[in-house]
């Protein structure tokens, strides 16, 4: 985020809290993102009703990328909050879990931040537009005394060898560095630990429908009742059901 004291370049991008007259502006940059129509519940996009929604159910965890020269939406973060035992892996398709875009599925009491949704306009990648709207994220996290965060990451470059690498060794091999995955590297080098590989999480070609369930622990977490102990990671594994 831009501080007080920091001018504004022509071409500044400043990340600021969603509000409802950027709806529109926030559906049109997801379906150019991701080449779907948002009004077509079958694709599993999310649209304008849905962004204005996301603010009566948790405005605290929207955010979006905004250039200040043009009011213009060039990225965006979606979060809701989730109770969660990071030892049992969630089976659940990415759009049940947010309640199929309205976040119904929200819990207004829970101990951790999930990350719904996440994109940069194309045109916009590569400025480090993404790490800032995670570290709203995660600046939000720790605000509100949250355990941590969890996201999915979709396995965006596993396409690229689907035929003939098994999911498994795919993700083992993204997590020891000897393959890049767009998504799923990027989200290990901000600090995110992967805990299990997760079929049919979304109905996408490019990861082949695998997700890897991600989790982020808050360090200044201040626990709320006696006897809770710190999650820890687990050894990434396949979940089946």
């Amino acid at each position: 985020m831009l501080s007080q004291e920091e001018p504004a370049s022509p071409n500044a991008i400043q990340i600021i809290p969603s509000a409802e007259h950027y709806a529109q502006q926030m559906e049109d940059m997801t379906a150019a993102v991701y080449k779907l129509n948002p009004r077509d519940d079958e694709e599993c996009s999310l649209n304008a009703a849905h962004f204005r929604h996301h603010l009566s159910i948790f405005p605290e965890g929207q955010f979006i990328a905004v250039e200040t020269a043009t009011d213009k939406v060039v990225g965006l973060t979606v979060s809701m909050r989730i109770n969660f035992n990071a030892h049992e892996p969630m089976l659940t398709s990415w759009w049940e879990l947010i309640g199929h875009g309205w976040l119904t599925t929200h819990k207004s009491n829970g101990e951790w931040l999930y990350g719904v949704e996440s994109a940069v306009h194309a045109d916009y990648q590569g400025k480090g537009i993404g790490k800032q709207l995670t570290n709203a994220r995660l600046d939000n996290m720790r605000r509100l005394n949250l355990r941590g965060m969890v996201a999915g990451s979709a396995i965006i470059s596993y396409h690229k060898v689907a035929d003939t690498v098994p999911v498994d060794e795919y993700v083992a091999d993204v997590i020891a560095g000897r393959r890049f995955d767009n998504n799923l590297t990027k989200q290990i080098k901000m600090g995110f630990k992967p805990m299990h590989i997760i079929p049919n999480y979304l109905p996408d070609t490019d990861c082949a429908g695998y997700g890897v369930e991600m989790m982020i622990e808050n360090p200044a977490y201040v626990p709320r009742h006696n006897g809770w102990q710190s999650t820890r990671p687990l050894s990434i594994q396949r979940a089946t059901g």
